[in-house]
């Protein structure tokens, strides 16, 4: 089976143990990863650059270790070798989300428009299953297309769970407050998490803003376009004010 290697960097020199129980997924140790790896050849790579912690990593290895969904990017193992903390996923062949839709290459072609209703589907189904399929909701709080990946059917399947909280069973109808700061990345982040307050209607807030990269090709945010196209989510708003939203967006 081929493997993906994802690299987290915290600052810090990474704990040979951070509390994880032994039993809970395998523990490959660095030499297994290079050779696994190709000594970490970047085709092999998520991503090398995270500044994600040690308690994030853990809260990643814990949940994903207990959840199992077809759209959810399975974990295999990970490894503690400081100053490295890996997690080992499969290989998803065919990338990020965010690379099909924005990616350098110009002869490559658009995502046909059955695919990109399928990675909704998927992406929704995902979440559903985190919010209401295990006993105690799982809010991810970093959906974005960076962290949908497609695999060698086109099939989306969300990953980078180290953000995400569990609340109470019936969560819905509930507000986790938070200490400390919003977690998330610009141009996806709900209003409610400036404030400290988190729901599964977050993350319904994130997918939105996917479902408006996914409809018009544009990125949350995009500092190389006019400023009043910059942000996503104002431009879609503004597009509802001055007339019909689906011919504003769509530049496919």
């Amino acid at each position: 089976m081929e493997v993906v290697s994802k690299l987290f960097r915290s600052g810090k020199r990474a704990k040979q143990s951070l509390g994880l129980p032994e039993y809970i997924c395998r523990r490959f140790s660095l030499a297994e990863i290079k050779i696994a790896t190709n000594d970490f050849d970047e085709h092999l790579r998520l991503n090398s650059k995270s500044s994600v912690g040690s308690d994030q990593f853990s809260n990643e290895v814990l949940l994903l270790c207990q959840l199992s969904h077809p759209n959810l990017v399975p974990l295999i193992g990970y490894c503690i070798d400081e100053p490295e903390m890996i997690l080992v996923h499969e290989f998803m062949l065919n990338g990020s989300l965010y690379e099909n839709l924005h990616g350098t290459d110009s002869d490559s072609d658009p995502l046909p428009w059955k695919q990109r209703l399928q990675i909704c589907i998927g992406v929704a189904r995902g979440l559903h299953y985190l919010h209401a399929g295990v006993k105690h909701c799982i809010i991810h709080r970093n959906v974005k297309s960076s962290n949908i990946l497609l695999d060698e059917k086109g099939e989306a399947k969300l990953t980078d769970l180290g953000w995400s909280k569990m609340g109470p069973p019936s969560l819905s109808k509930a507000l986790i407050r938070m200490e400390s700061r919003a977690a998330g990345t610009l141009g996806y982040l709900p209003p409610e998490a400036m404030l400290g307050e988190l729901s599964d209607k977050s993350d319904i807030y994130y997918f939105g803003v996917v479902l408006l990269e996914i409809l018009s090709g544009r990125k949350a945010l995009d500092s190389n376009v006019e400023e009043q196209r910059r942000n996503l989510v104002e431009w879609a708003l503004k597009c509802v004010r001055e007339g019909p939203l689906i011919r504003s967006l769509i530049r496919i």
